[in-house]
């Protein structure tokens, strides 16, 4: 047997054990942390930091190697990293001819072990799944479903139903849910249920002064709007500009008056999911100036009860607001899990916490909604907080994500969210216009097939509501069946292909 080079085997074997040695010191400085889960994360909490101290490092290189030795190339050690550093080392160990074998490293989570305990959770939070595949499915629900439609969402595959709580009230969800239970009785189907809390959402609230249409001219002066507390204040906001180019541009109040305290000049502005968009110019006392660099070909209008995404504002506001408090009463007795929609930092994951327990509802699944900008630069360390609860889950909210973020970057975010939710041991749930055209028009495209099969590495797949929605549930489960044969997570699975055979 020809053994490869003993020099590049110990640069190699250098390379992991420094890797092995960085994850454990990794853990024992965040060791405070990890004491702060609930018992029954407490794997996967060690096992996220572990991931993490890992991919702190650019080992590119050093995959390389390893592939050509012939070894794994640590591709694939999200849900067990120790355990993957020790498998290699052993390996190294074998081609460097070391007469001892090391001895076997504590590892919070092995090669199965790993696996099965994110199942274990997913169960837990999601419910237990369908045969023939992993990916379990959620509908949102408007209120006025009937039991009709919801038991052939039931017996087509709907595992989890969603309520969002910024539309409709207490009374119309409580009928919901009664009729949703009624269908699982009788399909005999179970089917849990996410509220989400609408959270502090800016929108847009009343519109005031000039033409209420903006149109982005191919060359020549941009067009600008008031972005105000109250449309009143545009008045005394184009008195203190001072500037005549500014005196008849368009006014827009904001559902949280708030928010403009909080911006500044080179801030960006988000209008409706990115169909327009602009940078603050100007701050005066109640107002911000904001001038557009973004708008949909053809121009957009601006109405109101639109939303408003501030990527690079720090909003000083409360993370719970008085409705949301009122929902969560609501929510403590009636629901199975509450998405916290529009979470930036773990003081909000906390909030929550004391409000659940304060309700006597400790016990309810907590999913994280991933939207903003400031909620992914914080990704760890809300999921670290989160895992205080016992249920925990994670929603990748893509729409407000892609507009936050941009467009360009949305496939790397989403990828790296996965990744960390599995690193945790965390399931995820893969949201936003998921067969968006299927559902609303009866005809998929290309792009968003491609789309749904990419859910299969999520541990849910969210759809909207639409008039199509029965037949969407009935396409995605096919889909995510047939993935279920060919991918798990990261990892292709080879199982016979029929096209191989070319006699």
């Amino acid at each position: 047997m020809a053994y490869p080079d003993p020099q590049v085997v110990e640069q190699a074997l250098a390379a992991v054990e420094a890797l092995r040695a960085s994850a454990v010191e990794h853990e024992q400085r965040y060791r405070h942390l990890l004491e702060a889960v609930h018992p029954r994360h407490r794997a996967g909490a060690t096992n996220l930091l572990h991931y993490l101290a890992v991919r702190q490092q650019d080992i590119r290189g050093l995959q390389r190697r390893l592939a050509a030795l012939g070894l794994s190339s640590l591709g694939r050690l999200e849900s067990c990293t120790l355990a993957s550093l020790d498998a290699v080392l052993g390996a190294l160990d074998a081609l460097a001819r070391r007469p001892e074998p090391r001895a076997p490293g504590e590892c919070p989570a092995s090669f199965e072990s790993g696996a099965a305990l994110l199942e274990e959770h997913a169960r837990a939070l999601l419910g237990e799944g369908r045969e023939g595949r992993q990916t379990r499915v959620m509908v949102t629900l408007p209120e006025d479903a009937r039991k009709g439609e919801l038991k052939r969402l039931l017996e087509g595959g709907m595992d989890i139903a969603r309520i969002n709580c910024s539309k409709g009230d207490a009374d119309g969800w409580a009928e919901l849910i009664a009729r949703l239970r009624k269908a699982g009785q009788e399909t005999g189907v179970a089917c849990k249920v996410l509220c989400d809390i609408a959270g502090p959402n800016p929108r847009s609230s009343k519109i005031g002064g000039g033409s209420a249409r903006v149109t982005l001219p191919e060359s020549g002066e941009r067009p600008r709007f008031w972005l105000c507390k109250d449309v009143k204040d545009a008045k005394r906001a184009r008195a203190a500009a001072g500037d005549a180019d500014v005196e008849e541009a368009l006014a827009v109040s904001c559902t949280i008056p708030e928010v403009i305290d909080d911006l500044r000049p080179g801030h960006r502005v988000f209008y409706d999911d990115g169909r327009l968009g602009g940078t603050v110019k100007l701050v005066t006392e109640g107002a911000a100036l904001v001038e557009v660099d973004l708008a949909r070909q053809g121009g957009v209008k601006l109405k109101p009860g639109k939303g408003l995404n501030f990527p690079d504002t720090e909003l000083g506001i409360a993370s719970l607001t008085p409705k949301d408090l009122e929902d969560l009463d609501f929510i403590a007795r009636h629901a199975d899990m509450v998405g916290l929609s529009f979470v930036r930092a773990p003081s909000d994951v906390e909030r929550l916490q004391e409000e659940l327990a304060a309700r006597g509802a400790a016990h309810l699944g907590i999913v994280l909604k991933i939207e903003t900008t400031p909620a992914f630069g914080q990704f760890p360390r809300l999921l670290l907080a989160a895992m205080r609860s016992e249920q925990v889950g994670v929603m990748l909210a893509r729409g407000d994500m892609a507009v936050e973020m941009g467009f360009v970057r949305l496939a790397e975010v989403q990828e790296e969210l996965l990744w960390l939710c599995e690193a945790a041991l965390v399931p995820a749930i893969w949201a936003t216009q998921v067969l968006e055209s299927l559902n609303k028009t009866g005809v998929p495209t290309r792009g968003e097939v491609t789309d749904a099969a990419m859910s299969s590495r999520a541990e849910c797949v969210m759809l909207n509501q639409g008039e199509n929605v029965v037949a969407t549930v009935a396409f995605v489960v096919d889909v995510l069946k047939r993935m279920h044969e060919h991918q798990d997570k990261k990892r292709a699975l080879m199982r016979p292909l029929s096209v191989s055979r070319i006699d």
